[in-house]
């Protein structure tokens, strides 16, 4: 068993896919001493149990920004990163659509396009050559970006540690944090299961478990826990195979290949069911429910899927905000606690963003615009006091992961 290191100068509380790219990030550009703490293995939380697929397409300047920032990463990962890879697969994405979302699909399409992404509008004629699966009746467009795909979330996260690990950074896993110690109104370290590390700056990436360990300091962040279900189907041996990453906002359907004969699909309901354990299965009604839901979806927009069976299923959880998008920024503004830095509230963003992440982060915690080659975000508008401001992100597509 790794000795605890009694002192450090930065502790990341989470090793998932924002607390690997912050540490990573830290112990880059700094000669401070990073320690990475998580109650589970890496990937060990719901980074584990993430759809895995990547898109730039958002509502807001911002958003696309630390999207396009996040994809130069995972594809100039050698030279980003160095260790590992993210396991990255092009398959491309449709975002598809009725007439009432046509105008805002349109407008996030020309945002995406004018800062750099690679994507444009698609009629229905179109949709059906890109995927020949998709019954594009009653649709009224959608997006399309070519570079779009799924990722390793596994492969991604221990690369990301690896690589701090060759910087100097302690990797502590599995090792629960019990509280966050504060002295005077100002981080002093945690209390984990071994005894205390000493930090005067704590950063909480730990996604929807935030609010167990914020709440006891006084910093309550309007984050839900909301469980999603998530199904593995299998083909018919011959079936055409699903090639697109789709994702249906007409039937909340979200489904893209997985290995060999396999897909991965969601089907959303109409509000997903508030959880007090992220990691807690969902009873049987629900999973019977899904598959009812996921079932009418592909009957509707996929067919040829519909006789596909489902070989397996998973519940995790959203860590959501009120307006869907992360919390990046000091406590301190909230809550009076210094040194304290919040990365949560990912609101289904995280594996996207992840990248662009641990840059903005380890910029804002090391008081320098940008880390590195890394271009300049500017990112209050994702601060945590933008709720008590009433300033929240723009949703062209009301309350949702679509963002």
């Amino acid at each position: 068993m790794r000795t605890l290191p009694g002192e450090v100068d930065v502790i990341v509380i989470g090793a998932g896919v924002s607390g690997a790219s912050i540490g990573y990030q830290l112990a880059r550009h700094s000669d401070l001493r990073v320690a990475v703490v998580d109650a589970r293995p890496p990937v060990g939380g719901i980074s584990g149990r993430t759809f895995g697929q990547i898109r730039q397409h958002y509502s807001n300047e911002l958003m696309v920004r630390m999207a396009l920032r996040g994809f130069h990463c995972i594809g100039n990962w050698s030279t980003e990163v160095g260790y590992g890879d993210p396991g990255y697969v092009r398959l491309g994405y449709m975002l598809l659509v009725a007439g009432d979302q046509i105008d805002g699909l349109r407008r996030n399409v020309e945002l995406g396009r004018r800062l750099g992404v690679d994507t444009r509008f698609v009629g229905p004629d179109e949709i059906a050559a890109i995927e020949p699966l998709v019954n594009a009746g009653g649709l009224a467009g959608g997006a399309y970006e070519p570079d779009g795909g799924y990722i390793d979330v596994t492969k991604m996260v221990l690369s990301w540690l690896g690589a701090a690990v060759t910087l100097g950074a302690d990797v502590l896993t599995p090792l629960g944090v019990h509280e966050i110690l504060t002295d005077d109104g100002a981080v002093t370290g945690v209390a984990t299961g071994r005894g205390r590390i000493t930090a005067p700056v704590v950063v909480v990436a730990t996604g929807a478990w935030a609010p167990d360990l914020l709440d006891p300091l006084g910093v309550h962040l309007p984050i839900e826990r909301r469980r999603l279900d998530m199904a593995t189907l299998e083909q018919e041996p011959g079936a055409r195979a699903l090639q697109a990453c789709i994702t249906d906002g007409n039937s909340n359907l979200v489904i893209r290949p997985d290995m060999g004969r396999r897909i991965i699909a969601v089907a959303y309901p109409p509000e997903m069911p508030e959880v007090d354990d992220p990691l807690a299965d969902a009873p049987p009604d629900a999973h019977r429910e899904h598959s009812v839901r996921l079932g009418r979806a592909l009957a509707e927009r996929l067919p040829a899927l519909a006789v596909a069976g489902i070989v397996s299923t998973t519940s995790g959880a959203y860590d959501i905000t009120p307006d869907y998008h992360p919390i990046l920024g000091w406590a301190e503004e909230l809550a009076g606690v210094a040194g304290l830095y919040l990365a949560v509230g990912l609101s289904g963003h995280g594996l996207k963003l992840s990248p662009c992440i641990g840059e903005v982060v380890a910029a804002h915690v090391l008081g320098v615009e940008q880390v590195g080659d890394a271009p300049r975000i500017d990112a209050r508008a994702l601060r945590p006091s933008r709720f008590a401001d009433g300033d929240l992100m723009h949703l062209t597509y009301g309350p949702s992961a679509r963002a």
